[in-house]
């Protein structure tokens, strides 16, 4: 319909476009997806594009993963959950079948490709920062992303980092380098600002890598990298220490009976949970703290709310939050208690100075309040990293009775929701979810045969590729590699579009390459 000029502008449109919006939620990231479909459509020429496919193993070998999924719905009970499953996935039908047909991009249209999609990590930033520190300035730790799951904002931050430092290192121009580097620094903070703590920790993986990889060939490159990560261990190490180091203070040591009317105190010098370095369960008037409980927080309640369940959480919360305080747990411990204290409390806030830390220390503290919960044996229920060792328990137990083709696309969930009551796991039922590790998912759906594909879809082309990927496609595997350990990455539209996008992207540039060296 259009000239071969006109239908390459709209592509390239397209997939910058892709780039920049995939971002910025579910409509950018569609919208861009749509142009380069009907556009390829309407282009025609479906004699070439078939004959440019049929030598294409990459392209066989991302579709069968593909089909694989809708394959699993003949043998699936739940049909709305296996297609939208396939909806999810469809980026890995489309993507490959686009860009492995349309001439390649040049190293300055790859650029540009890379370009948009900094900038729309800054305009996601942007409106992330601006929402969470000036509309709403006790935004819970989860919110602060809003175009995609805090977890999903963490994996492209940190591609993003990787980008900025790709172009770091080949400009030559003093202005560009820094630029790329004042970049550096701002998505690296973001990720600390923000309390991406997964996204975190694969950064100071990043890091640690990157350091070993060019300490041998630019040493003045090294010396950045070493500060940051000197820096983060010297803060961090700093905030555990104040939360796990016993504090030497009188709230401390153990206490008899109240100086007013010589109650007997309660102790448990078994467990050490503590709270600012306050243990939680030594010195506390249970009498008192009940009575004190049930008059501030549910004075208009009926007298049996003591045995409720909100009851009981409001109290441990309280307790929680009086040691944080340094205070002894008694009847005077909570007079001491502001109106904004009580306000924490009944918002479910355990400490006294939470509302104080950045996102960072905010999601350390939830890791730490998980390790201490798991070594003194209180219920691992809510507890992110915790809970991740039974969604594993439970998938092992469905592979175990699906081990070749899995249990179907649709039928994730029901089966492990069976599971879950088959292994009598200790998980109370709103928790009985996904594996959280998207191998483990994979193997569920689509048994062993599923896994396969996939691990060859991951390494085949590192290895045939190898002399002619772009520099930053090994950074983009070991990102997305260290995301499949503990997230069902390509269960959702964001992760899914992040590995389709930069995956087919890579592999097909790599490959015109390939093409042009046997000609």
């Amino acid at each position: 319909m259009f000239s071969i000029k006109i239908h390459r502008i709209i592509f390239l449109f397209g997939i910058i476009s892709l780039f920049f919006g995939m971002m910025l939620g579910t409509v950018p990231t569609s919208i861009p997806q749509f142009i380069l479909i009907i556009n390829w459509l309407i282009e025609g020429d479906f004699t070439r594009k078939i004959s440019a496919l049929k030598k294409n193993k990459f392209f066989y070998i991302i579709t069968a993963f593909y089909l694989l999924h809708l394959i699993g719905l003949l043998y699936s009970t739940h049909y709305v959950d296996g297609l939208n499953d396939i909806r999810i996935k469809l980026p890995l039908l489309v993507l490959p079948l686009i860009l492995f047909t349309t001439a390649p991009l040049s190293k300055t249209e790859i650029d540009f490709c890379l370009y948009s999609f900094l900038l729309g990590t800054l305009c996601n930033l942007t409106w992330c920062l601006f929402y969470s520190f000036v509309l709403h300035t006790d935004i819970e730790i989860r919110q602060s992303s809003r175009f995609m799951s805090h977890i999903r904002l963490g994996l492209y931050l940190n591609m993003a980092i990787l980008t900025c430092w790709y172009f770091f290192v080949r400009e030559n121009q003093l202005k560009f380098k820094t630029i790329f580097f004042v970049l550096i620094l701002f998505f690296a903070l973001c990720l600390i600002i923000l309390g991406l703590g997964s996204g975190t920790a694969v950064f100071i993986i990043i890091l640690f890598i990157g350091l070993f990889s060019i300490i041998k060939t630019k040493l003045w490159l090294a010396i950045p990298i070493v500060i940051v990560f000197i820096t983060g261990i010297f803060f961090s190490h700093k905030f555990i220490s104040s939360q796990l180091t016993e504090a030497s203070s009188n709230a401390n040591k153990i206490q008899n009976t109240t100086q007013h009317n010589k109650s007997l105190y309660h102790f448990d010098n078994t467990n050490t949970y503590k709270e600012n370095g306050f243990f939680v369960y030594r010195n506390v008037q249970m009498d008192e703290i009940k009575r004190g409980v049930k008059h501030i927080f549910f004075a208009d309640s009926a007298n049996s709310i003591t045995q409720s369940e909100k009851f009981t959480s409001t109290f441990f919360i309280t307790i929680r939050y009086l040691s944080s305080m340094q205070l002894i747990k008694d009847s005077l411990a909570l007079q001491k208690l502001s109106e904004e204290d009580i306000i924490n409390i009944k918002k479910g806030i355990t400490n006294c100075d939470y509302t104080q830390w950045n996102f960072f220390y905010k999601r350390l503290y939830e890791l730490l309040s998980e390790y201490q919960s798991a070594k003194n044996n209180n219920s691992i229920n809510n507890q992110s990293l915790s809970m991740r060792l039974y969604f594993w328990q439970a998938a092992l137990h469905v592979i175990k009775n699906n081990i070749l083709f899995g249990v179907g696309t649709g039928d994730v969930q029901t089966a492990l929701n069976k599971a879950y009551s088959e292994i009598h796991s200790p998980l109370q039922t709103q928790w009985h979810k996904r594996p959280h590790n998207q191998f483990i998912t994979i193997t569920v759906a689509l048994g062993i045969v599923g896994l396969f594909l996939f691990l060859l879809l991951l390494f085949y082309p590192s290895i045939l590729l190898k002399k002619y990927l772009h520099p930053l496609y090994i950074g983009f595997i070991l990102i997305s590699i260290f995301s499949f350990l503990f997230e069902d990455t390509l269960e959702t539209q964001a992760g899914l579009t992040f590995f389709a996008g930069f995956y087919v992207f890579f592999i097909s540039s790599a490959y015109s390459q390939l093409q042009q060296k046997t000609l």
